[in-house]
């Protein structure tokens, strides 16, 4: 299929409603592997701050306004900076991580404290509702919207973008989730699993919901095999 020809099917569309309405206003988005950076700027827009200087950028980009004009979000991109290309993808993906990570440090509450600075760790994946979206075809889907639950020292409660976590907590805290009987339910790594395998010890795999009590859970832990550590009240692994 011609480039031009590229349009996106109803799944996709769906993601990216989900993921735009879990951007809190003014958050930073770099597609991975793209050599893009976006901001959210309003309601329904995006801004192109950021390309990379490679033929490939703009094809990504073309395919990101397809989709987002199909969800009824604009993309805006008169004036982004632009900047040469890494020199290898090892070099790219490094600059990307790097800018990533400087803008997150950057993050604060309300009261000033920085949310790198705060006790990620007890963070709990909370579900906050369902929400409508509308699609282009005039069609709707039910998505679920989550956030990481961080507890300020101010006392303020910060509903924090799943990304946005995960960009400062890393994959060991993102990829878990906690039960109502008080249990951390963790996604394995391929070594854990291997791990676990070579031992002897069973984990448990995990669906839509989660095997233990049937609960709801974030939809980022699906279909994977996880292992489970119980905690005490008030204790934490």
């Amino acid at each position: 299929m011609k480039e031009d020809e590229w349009k996106p099917d109803a799944n996709l569309k769906v993601w990216a409603m989900e993921h735009f309405n879990q951007m809190a206003m003014h958050a930073i988005w770099r597609p991975d592997g793209t050599g893009l950076r976006y901001r959210k700027t309003a309601d329904n827009a995006l801004t192109l701050e950021h390309r990379v200087d490679h033929p490939d950028t703009l094809i990504h980009h073309t395919k990101i306004v397809k989709l987002y004009e199909s969800v009824n979000i604009e993309i805006e991109d008169d004036n982004p900076m632009v900047t040469p290309a890494a020199l290898s993808a090892e070099e790219a993906y490094r600059m990307e991580i790097q800018e990533r990570q400087a803008i997150a440090s950057a993050w604060s509450c309300s009261c000033g404290v920085k949310l790198s600075e705060l006790d990620l760790e007890s963070a709990v994946p909370t579900y906050l509702g369902d929400k409508e979206i509308l699609l282009d075809e005039g069609d709707t889907q039910t998505i679920e919207e989550w956030a990481f639950r961080v507890v300020c020292d101010c006392k303020e409660i910060i509903n924090m973008n799943p990304d946005d976590y995960n960009l400062l907590a890393g994959d060991s805290l993102f990829m878990r989730y906690k039960t109502s009987d008080n249990q951390w339910v963790h996604a394995m790594t391929r070594q854990e699993m291997l791990m676990y395998a070579d031992s002897g010890q069973k984990g448990i795999l995990v669906g839509s919901r989660c095997p233990l009590t049937q609960e709801r859970i974030p939809p980022w832990v699906w279909g994977t095999y996880c292992k489970v550590n119980m905690i005490s009240d008030g204790e934490e692994e």
